[in-house]
């Protein structure tokens, strides 16, 4: 089995693909910083950049705006990405988002991801999409904008992670993976409030 497909990425695919569009988005890994400690609280402290990497701009402003709703909901001061913020080179797009960051006197940048997974075909058969590849260049094998059978039926991942402006360093990640469906709406907010749900377990709200 190749790379992009391996233990416990297989797993949650596996998972997904059983259990249709009755389950809860499910968790994929996360990773902190062991330097924040428990309670950090760093998306409390002081105001947060929030940006969306999407399938398209129609799609990223959705998401923007869905982020930015949500974590203020949760005591967070926000103030969303300049839409002008895009670039095919990571290292480019992270230094936008500094920048931005700087520019609006934000001290952490919280960036959610939203990248094709899971796409039914049909008759009840579903595959993976891309091999849980996240972030410039995900979907590698299915693409971005065209999954098997359209988008008729498709399941995506989120990845939330979150950087420290003062040294630029990425101090949080968390993935998760939805089944497959036709409500990217539905599937959207229900991704969104779990990263969330995550970043607040993890003591960062």
């Amino acid at each position: 089995m190749k790379d992009g497909l391996t233990s416990p990425r297989a797993a949650v695919v596996a998972a997904l693909l059983a259990a249709g569009c009755s389950a809860p988005p499910q968790r994929w890994g996360e990773w902190i910083d062991p330097a924040l400690g428990s309670d950090s609280g760093v998306l409390r402290d002081g105001k947060v950049l929030v940006a969306c990497e999407t399938f398209d701009l129609a799609a990223r402003a959705q998401c923007q705006d869905n982020l930015q709703q949500a974590l203020q909901a949760r005591g967070a001061q926000t103030v969303a990405a300049p839409m002008d913020t895009t670039a095919m080179n990571p290292r480019d797009w992270e230094g936008q988002l500094a920048a931005s960051a700087n520019a609006a006197g934000a001290r952490t940048v919280f960036v959610l991801s939203l990248t094709p997974a899971t796409t039914s075909m049909g008759s009840g058969m579903s595959v993976g999409v891309g091999g849980f590849s996240f972030g410039r260049g995900s979907g590698a094998g299915i693409g971005l904008s065209a999954p098997i059978g359209g988008w008729g039926s498709t399941g995506f991942s989120a990845t939330g992670r979150v950087s420290d402006v003062r040294n630029g360093r990425m101090v949080w990640t968390s993935t998760f993976a939805a089944s497959p469906s036709s409500d990217f709406g539905g599937q959207f907010r229900d991704l969104t409030r779990t990263v969330l749900d995550a970043a607040q377990a993890a003591g960062l709200l």
